[in-house]
């Protein structure tokens, strides 16, 4: 994920700590949210998208191994 979608080099994906690849996860996302020249608004994403911290976390827990609390 870092270095292919966050496009980060390999050395510092290795060297980062996992909470700090998440907020960076999260913020591409909503970047991508609010710079995509093909959605109608946030008011449109929400009703036909999960949000991106429901993606997000539905991630952590795939990576993790962990489910929310």
């Amino acid at each position: 994920m870092a270095t292919g979608w966050l496009g980060w080099p390999p050395d510092l994906a290795w060297s980062t700590p996992m909470p700090e690849l998440f907020l960076a996860m999260d913020a591409k996302i909503e970047w991508a949210q609010m710079t995509n020249p093909f959605g109608g608004g946030k008011a449109k994403a929400k009703a036909d998208k999960p949000s991106a911290s429901t993606v997000a976390d539905k991630l952590r827990q795939a990576l993790t191994g962990r489910q929310a609390t």
